[in-house]
């Protein structure tokens, strides 16, 4: 049980932490609160275009929403390698929604529940804001969407 919960956290949370030390010299400082609006669209429509890449496998285009502060840290093809070995849902589900969005000072955190034929996952996008251009940066599960039983 612990071993799974491990390998569901690891790679999430390596990510976050590698974000987290990325360089926030050139990032547009966002006042923190709820999303506006318009904020709301911008953030939505850029998870909903990487997720209907990954819907179609097509992880290169995937990839060009990512952070480019990610992508000067993963390649392509571990980027592939995260998604298909940790994420199964974005590439194959029943929908998704969007819930909560906060702007902080750097970023954006999005939840956005997933329709699984398993039940619904519950994930918490990261986006960086830099130079005007929208990133994902790191995906998380929520621990509450985890069956820690199995």
């Amino acid at each position: 049980m612990v071993r799974k919960l491990i390998k569901y956290l690891a790679i999430p949370l390596y990510l976050f932490l590698l974000a987290a030390c990325s360089s926030k010299s050139e990032t547009t400082e966002l006042q923190p609160g709820t999303c506006s609006k318009d904020q709301q669209v911008l953030v939505s429509d850029h998870i909903s275009g990487q997720n209907n890449a990954l819907e179609k496998s097509d992880f290169k285009k995937a990839y060009t929403y990512a952070a480019k502060s990610f992508q000067e840290s993963f390649t392509l093809d571990q980027f592939e390698s995260v998604i298909t070995g940790q994420y199964q849902m974005l590439i194959s589900n029943n929908g998704y929604s969007f819930t909560e969005c906060l702007a902080e000072v750097d970023y954006f955190v999005q939840s956005v529940s997933v329709d699984t034929n398993t039940g619904v996952i519950d994930l918490t996008y990261r986006l960086t804001l830099v130079d005007k251009r929208l990133g994902v940066v790191a995906v998380t599960v929520k621990p509450s969407s985890l069956d820690l039983d199995t």
